[in-house]
């Protein structure tokens, strides 16, 4: 039986980086897991508490951010954990969901995103692989 999904964190990109980091950090009091950036370089911090994660990142520059944002701006993204993302991306693939293939992040997992019909995204992602 192969193991359920489970939520993993929200990303947030927000309009203030550091009026949102003292929000969830000072304010709500969740414990800072990592962060990386500054020195001019686009600053993020990944948060967590009881079982929650959110991931906060300043604007970064990329060719295609139709993979990391939703449209009409910047939307929060859920990310989900699974243990076969091959699997789970033919599965989903064969109902025309996902946006691109399964590919490695820069963050040290592999991933493929979908979109619902508002333009939120829920990004799948399997531990393990080689940043890139």
């Amino acid at each position: 039986m192969k193991a359920p999904e489970r939520f993993d964190h929200l990303f947030i990109e927000p309009s203030s980086f550091d009026a949102t980091v003292a929000f969830y950090r000072d304010g709500l009091g969740w414990a800072t897991r990592f962060a990386w950036g500054g020195d001019g370089q686009p600053r993020g911090i990944a948060l967590a508490a009881a079982g929650i994660g959110v991931v906060i990142a300043e604007r970064h520059p990329a060719a295609d951010h139709s993979k990391s944002h939703g449209i009409e701006g910047h939307r929060p993204t859920v990310h989900v954990l699974v243990d076969d993302l091959d699997a789970r991306h033919a599965e989903l693939a064969a109902r025309g969901l996902p946006l691109f293939p399964p590919e490695a992040t820069h963050w040290g997992t592999r991933w493929f995103v979908v979109r619902d019909p508002d333009g939120n995204l829920i990004a799948y992602e399997e531990r393990g692989a080689t940043p890139t």
